[in-house]
């Protein structure tokens, strides 16, 4: 495999220098290594190695670089099929690396990868994950990501950035904390905290959800930060769906299952629990949406956001 290397220097794990991976790196000169401190010079550097020949990419950044390099992926015409993709716990909290990360901080990760790269790729695991589409009209160019999220999602985002990483947190503590500061307002029914958000849901052919949205969250990824699964559908299809009513009824009986991903009889529709998998959501709202940590706001007065498989990427795990 001829393996490639994107750092963002900006990226929470890498905001002390990149001294060590550019030591490691020096030593292995057949591995390219290209900085990008934003979607456009992801987009270089992948086209770069698409040029190349390079086959595995390993992406040294957070989750919003993660997706700045998957958007680049399958928008390049250089790679008809994706590479392999090694990430690196770079990020402020690393969430999509929990899953399908090289295991171990950004300097044992790295030294992971060389290893496995030297011995000709023996001892890596490859695990599959279905990619998400983003489209949001009237921008003709989707975006491609793993996890999506709306309502308290985004407004968790929005408190962990203004409260918690101003404390000088990161890592799992982070988004661990805002999730127990926005469970004991749900809990609460505290608005301050977390507020419902009008919104349409239509989750493949089904009837669409229309109302006062509590949580929305769609994702391809098998794990979160601290274990947990937040998705119990049973369908055969890529992308996990769920989603919360305003006012979800028996919240604390239920909210093991919405952790562990098994529905138990507390967390049925009718109590205002939904999961299922779906291969295309459409979304109309007035709210913001995150992909990847990234905070996006689309107009209302455009039509639905739709999220879809945009494909299927293989990471390296060691």
């Amino acid at each position: 495999m001829r393996l490639g290397m994107i750092s963002n220097p900006l990226s929470g794990g890498n905001r002390r220098g990149l001294g060590a991976v550019r030591a490691a790196l020096a030593r292995r000169p057949e591995v390219r290594h290209r900085e990008a401190r934003n979607p456009e010079e992801a987009a270089w550097a992948v086209a770069e190695f698409a040029d190349r020949g390079v086959d595995a990419i390993a992406v040294n950044g957070g989750d919003g670089t993660i997706q700045a390099v998957l958007t680049a992926i399958f928008l390049c015409r250089g790679y008809p099929s994706p590479p392999l993709l090694a990430v690196l716990r770079s990020g402020t909290d690393s969430i999509i690396a929990e899953d399908v990360g090289l295991r171990g901080s950004r300097e044992e990760g790295l030294r992971r990868l060389l290893e496995g790269m030297a011995a000709q790729g023996e001892g890596f695991d490859i695990l599959e994950r279905p990619v998400l589409r983003v489209r949001t009209p009237p921008d003709p160019t989707p975006r491609f990501g793993l996890i999506f999220g709306a309502a308290a999602v985004y407004q968790g985002i929005e408190y962990c950035k203004r409260r918690i990483y101003t404390l000088g947190l990161h890592g799992e503590i982070a988004p661990s904390l805002t999730l127990a500061r926005f469970l004991l307002a749900v809990a609460r029914r505290d608005a301050r905290i977390v507020r419902p958000v009008p919104m349409t849901v239509r989750v493949d052919q089904a009837p669409a959800l229309k109302g006062d949205i509590l949580l929305l969250y769609i994702s391809s990824l098998e794990r979160l930060f601290l274990g947990l699964r937040p998705h119990w559908g049973t369908e055969r299809a890529p992308l996990h769906v769920t989603a919360v009513g305003a006012r979800p009824r028996h919240f604390l009986r239920a909210l093991p299952s919405l952790a562990r991903g098994r529905c138990n009889r507390w967390s049925t529709p009718e109590n205002g629990y939904f999961s299922r998998n779906a291969r295309e959501i459409r979304l109309a709202m007035t709210d913001g949406f995150i992909l990847d940590g990234e905070r996006y706001h689309p107009d209302p007065r455009n039509e639905a956001v739709v999220v879809d498989h945009g494909g299927t990427v293989r990471f390296l795990r060691r």
